[in-house]
């Protein structure tokens, strides 16, 4: 019996396919370089620092270290929501395909408001364990202190409600 000749491969078999345009990686400082000049949230001013309103900027500084347009992003601020005002926190999304959506690109985390020590282990853990820029932690504490001052009520205003009463 005679052997058939194996089957040779055809061209686009063999061939990879083309990778999806977001699939590929860009270095953060060449994205930097690019929106260094001109964003959508730039804040300029005469007399101040370039200001940035990025949502996953944690200082509002127009740096390349806090962007979070070139960088995992990562925000904290107050959100108001009806009577009460919950500290929210911003990551960048962990999973690459969540990245290329706009909407669960930057999921949003409530963090303890009452119990400082509780807030701030809170933090240490989701810093820890799903971003990557370990160097941030220091200041998204100072961050979270500063926002849990802002939620005190003058003593003038406590007294006030003292006498009211």
């Amino acid at each position: 019996l005679a052997q058939a000749a194996p089957r040779k491969a055809t061209a686009s078999r063999s061939a990879p396919a083309p990778p999806h345009p977001g699939a590929m990686a860009v270095p953060s400082d060449l994205l930097w370089e690019c929106v260094r000049k001109n964003n959508a949230f730039i804040r300029k001013s005469t007399n101040a620092r370039t200001m940035s309103a990025e949502p996953g900027n944690l200082l509002g500084v127009h740096s390349g270290k806090f962007s979070g347009l070139t960088n995992r992003a990562m925000g904290l601020a107050s959100a108001k929501k009806g009577k009460k005002e919950p500290i929210v926190m911003t990551l960048s999304a962990v999973r690459r395909s969540r990245l290329m959506r706009p909407k669960s690109a930057l999921p949003k985390i409530g963090i303890k408001r009452l119990d400082g020590k509780k807030g701030v282990a809170q933090l240490e853990r989701l810093l820890g364990q799903k971003f990557v820029r370990p160097e941030l932690l220091a200041l998204a504490k100072v961050k979270y202190a500063k926002i849990r001052m802002s939620f005190r009520k003058p003593a003038r205003a406590k007294a006030a409600a003292k006498k009211t009463k």
